[in-house]
């Protein structure tokens, strides 16, 4: 009588019955949850309650989850529940054996001298995710047991050294480093920390530039926030046919980045750009499929009825200038053509009605006060009153240096300036902000004021802060005899500039004899 031959069971990759390992097995079970089968004490775990072997009412997935949460150097602290808590993480067969000698004992952040924790994080080994999922801090509190107390330590100690210097209220400190507890309560060891789920945190009313600002440079930060411009360019010029859109892309690329032979420009600048160029752009992309078609008629034609054609053809001469540089166009259509200037305002001094009403309002103020003094007596332009530090104004010597222009303070100056510094100092006490002038949102920080906030402050005043200026420099034109060269000397202005005061001057002077 012949033996029957017993039949094997194939090889296969797959995952065991009890820890969802994945692996290549020819049973069931992986090996090590067969020898756990030969010491379990029950059948059902009461841990992710399923029915399946278990030793002391847990099994040895869970048992596996409890070690991996507790670390490598946890060997009695293990908190077998954590699985119905966290979750459990899946894993391939025979890979969470420890192999090689014994392991490192990890550096504590007590150990570590003081310029390490506020300036760096210790780079550890991570995960990569299988895919990306978008993270939601809504309803995540700063009381959940952290995922990663030694990042938040390291990062709860760079926020008490930025608090320093910044001068933040403890009340912003404390917002900080609330909002670090919550990112470490959700984020694993290892794992990046995006820009985008730091602006999450504005709504469980944290500071998120704070705390981006407490991440910076350090290599946990992902920095995914989007690129305004590139938005912008891809809602408003969606029109454009595929080759111009690619020559538009390439001087946009150079407007940004700059060349050897250009500088970048801010983001005002070519935002401003793309809108003035954009008329132009959408009328000829029905006609054209690339912009070596256009011709100087075209142009020409085009800027003869615009009301802004100066900065349009300012922007188009940009636009080509960088095209034929880049040897995308055959020729420069804006070569050679000339566009008469807009008609230029004549500067008007104030009236002695219009003078009372911005000293009055002045009044009300003491930030406001100091910008109709800069503006009034000393003609500076907005862009230099935001940028005016504390360096700059000298009030023992009496001097204002605005711009590397050393001048004479007068005394309606020197007394705006020190009530504003009084009320400064009683509002923002611990602000290390070096401006002159700064809000709310600016104190805090390292940053001068925006222009929105200027406009709102100076709304209040019957007259523009332009009109102020001009009239300061009607008066030392007036006073000094219609002298260009001093005009350009005293307030930085350019030559067209001096000669169009001191024409209007002279205009004034003829009109009254």
């Amino acid at each position: 009588m012949s033996t029957p031959i017993r039949r094997r069971r194939p090889w296969a990759t797959r995952s065991c019955r009890d820890c969802f390992g994945w692996g290549w097995l020819d049973r069931p079970r992986c090996k090590a949850c067969w020898g756990f089968v030969a010491k379990a004490t029950g059948g059902h775990c009461e841990v992710c309650d399923r029915e399946v072997a278990a030793q002391d009412g847990v099994c040895r997935l869970c048992r596996r989850q409890a070690t991996l949460i507790a670390g490598p150097d946890n060997k009695t602290r293990v908190d077998l529940t954590a699985a119905a808590r966290t979750g459990h993480q899946l894993f391939i067969v025979g890979t969470l054996r420890p192999r090689g000698g014994p392991r490192p004992r990890p550096e504590h952040p007590a150990d570590r001298p003081p310029d390490h924790l506020l300036h760096s994080a210790r780079s550890r080994w991570r995960q990569l995710p299988l895919f990306e999922m978008a993270r939601d801090l809504r309803g995540v509190s700063s009381m959940a047991p952290l995922l990663d107390p030694e990042l938040a330590a390291v990062l709860e100690a760079r926020a008490g050294r930025i608090a320093e210097l910044r001068g933040w209220p403890p009340r912003t400190l404390g917002s900080v480093r609330r909002g670090i507890r919550i990112l470490c309560s959700v984020h694993a060891v290892g794992e990046p920390i995006r820009a985008s789920t730091i602006a999450q945190l504005t709504h469980n009313a944290v500071p998120s530039n704070h705390v981006l600002e407490v991440f910076e440079d350090l290599d946990v930060l992902l920095d995914d926030r989007p690129d305004t411009v590139q938005a912008w360019c891809d809602t408003r010029l969606e029109f454009l046919a595929a080759g111009i859109r690619a020559e538009v892309d390439a001087w946009i690329a150079i407007l940004r980045n700059g060349s050897r032979r250009r500088r970048p420009r801010a983001r005002s600048t070519v935002i401003t750009q793309l809108r003035l160029v954009q008329p132009f752009l959408r009328e000829r992309t029905a006609a054209y499929t690339t912009l070596r078609q256009v011709t100087r008629d075209d142009i020409t034609s085009w800027l003869s009825d615009r009301p802004n054609r100066v900065h349009e053809a300012s922007a188009l001469r940009s636009l080509f200038g960088v095209l034929k540089k880049e040897r995308l166009v055959f020729a420069n259509p804006m070569r050679g053509v000339r566009i008469s200037g807009n008609q230029v305002s004549v500067p008007v001094q104030l009236t002695g009605l219009e003078v009372d009403a911005v000293a009055t309002a002045a009044e009300q103020d003491p930030a406001l006060r100091v910008v109709v003094a800069l503006a009034g007596i000393h003609a500076l332009p907005a862009r230099r009153i935001r940028a005016l530090q504390l360096d700059q104004v000298d009030l023992p010597g009496h001097r204002l240096d605005p711009a590397g222009s050393n001048r004479p303070l007068d005394d309606y100056t020197a007394e705006a300036i020190t009530d504003y510094l009084a009320h400064r100092r009683r509002r923002w006490p611990n602000s290390t902000n070096p401006h002159l002038l700064v809000s709310r949102n600016t104190a805090t920080t390292t940053t001068a004021v925006g222009t929105f906030w200027l406009d709102r402050l100076v709304n209040r005043l019957p007259v523009s802060l332009d009109r102020l200026r001009q009239d300061r420099i009607l008066e030392e034109a007036a006073a000094t005899g219609a002298d260009p060269l001093h005009l350009a000397h005293v307030f930085a202005l350019s030559a067209k500039a001096s000669l169009r005061y001191t024409t209007a001057v002279a205009e004034s002077v003829a009109e009254q004899t």
